[in-house]
């Protein structure tokens, strides 16, 4: 029997501490690793992933758990080798984070904000640093086989906790990243250039904090989605957000290069996770994966607004059950035809049993699914692009999927021309890779 099948029979643990949610326990370094199929040659990097994964004992909720980086680096046609490490916060070292006595507010954030957070949410790769983020606190920095080299704040200039979902202008190398918070500045806007100096620093004036978990830019705006979702409290061990019925879901749009930014409202619901936003004949497009109260089921939703005359539509683009939705991200801030999500399928107690990858086609308005096989159970796919070839689809498209016939992880290829195709590869995990939340390909 695999753990996937014992765990399934002990539904008094929560569903992200059994079967392929699990958490791991070793921290592994593997090389050469075996492969099915042929890694392409143009394929020379390494793919990182970061998930939640409780280094002592349960955790009170999927996002709670202590950041765990798995990565698989790619050379010559080979799987050279694949790694997983802790990101190493003070909470992951057990640190007290709760102000002391007589301690000043600032000073005891402060302390949290530098290796407070759990660091499971995301990884990139910045002016030459791979940064692990969680939205709670500052990115941890980390070096090329994965270890931690500590708290990140842009040589001094960053005070506020960071998105977990920054934005690489693909014109500029500028990346774009907001912090939000439950005191004022409740949103701040912040650019850093290509060389990771931070150019901008802006706070945009909201009437309180709500649930912004991602965001979105063209080639003149950034874009923020002011939920219902609001922000009561500091972040903790539970959940702190909860639901009005009487705010208005808002869009704000603000000039990169400064400006006021104009509020747009919008039917309650809240945004997840965007794919993108353009610009295109006047009418500001933004795409994502919408909710229509916190904690139901997403689904990809579309949003325009024409900006001379304030006119607004919105309205679903399908009625699946997706999110984490990922493009080619050369196309960011700029007009894309495809997205790549995880459609959910088969939910047992509001939890999804089953995934399959989708991609949707903008320029003919269907949809086509990757079906893997029985018991395959993919992540989020991230786009990695073939050099040199501009075109949308020129490249691989990277996710971990989940066996359950072995209860063990493959990282598999994809053609993105040939999608919905078999997988041109699947690299074998040593270790099963429980289920996560966002990675990036990068050329470090």
């Amino acid at each position: 029997m695999s753990t996937h099948e014992e765990s399934a029979r002990s539904p008094a643990q929560p569903f992200w501490l059994r079967g392929p949610f699990a958490p791991v326990t070793a921290e592994a370094t593997t090389h050469d690793l075996p492969v099915v199929g042929e890694v392409p040659r143009e394929l020379s990097g390494t793919y990182l992933r970061n998930g939640p994964n409780p280094k002592d004992g349960p955790s009170g909720h999927w996002w709670f758990g202590d950041g765990m980086v798995h990565g698989v680096h790619l050379e010559g046609g080979q799987a050279r080798w694949y790694r997983n490490r802790y990101v190493r916060t003070a909470r992951f070292y057990g640190t007290d984070l709760t102000p002391k006595e007589g301690e000043d507010a600032r000073v005891a954030r402060a302390r949290r904000l530098r290796g407070g957070g759990t660091s499971n949410t995301h990884v990139i790769e910045h002016a030459g640093r791979i940064l692990s983020m969680v939205e709670a606190a500052l990115p941890m920095q980390l070096d090329q086989e994965l270890s931690t080299v500590g708290p990140f704040d842009f040589d001094g200039a960053v005070d506020t906790p960071m998105t977990a979902h920054p934005k690489r202008c693909p014109r500029t190398g500028e990346l774009h990243f907001i912090s939000y918070q439950p005191m004022p500045p409740f949103l701040t806007y912040y650019i850093a250039d290509a060389a990771g100096r931070v150019i901008t620093k802006r706070e945009i004036e909201v009437d309180g904090p709500s649930f912004m978990h991602d965001f979105a830019i063209t080639e003149q705006y950034a874009v923020f989605f002011d939920s219902p979702l609001r922000m009561t409290r500091d972040w903790g061990d539970g959940m702190p957000f909860a639901w009005s019925d009487t705010h208005t879901a808002r869009i704000g749009v603000v000039p990169r290069a400064g400006g006021a930014v104009r509020w747009f409202e919008f039917e309650p619901g809240y945004l997840s996770h965007t794919a993108n936003a353009f610009e295109r004949d006047g009418t500001l497009v933004l795409t994502g994966a919408r909710s229509t109260r916190f904690e139901v089921p997403p689904f990809l939703y579309r949003w325009e607004i024409h900006l001379d005359s304030g006119r607004t539509r919105e309205g679903a683009i399908d009625e699946r059950v997706v999110d984490f939705p990922r493009i080619d991200d050369r196309r960011t801030g700029e007009p894309h035809r495809y997205t790549y999500v995880v459609e959910m399928r088969d939910f047992v107690g509001g939890v999804p049993t089953g995934t399959v990858l989708r991609r949707y086609d903008a320029a003919t308005g269907g949809s086509v699914a990757q079906e893997l096989g029985p018991r395959q159970v993919p992540g989020e796919c991230v786009f990695a692009p073939r050099s040199g070839d501009p075109s949308e689809d020129a490249g691989f498209l990277l996710s971990i999927v989940y066996d359950g016939e072995r209860d063990g992880s493959d990282l598999v290829v994809l053609d993105a021309k040939n999608f919905g195709a078999a997988p041109v590869a699947r690299v074998r995990l040593p270790q099963r890779v429980p289920f996560g939340f966002h990675g990036s390909w990068v050329l470090l």
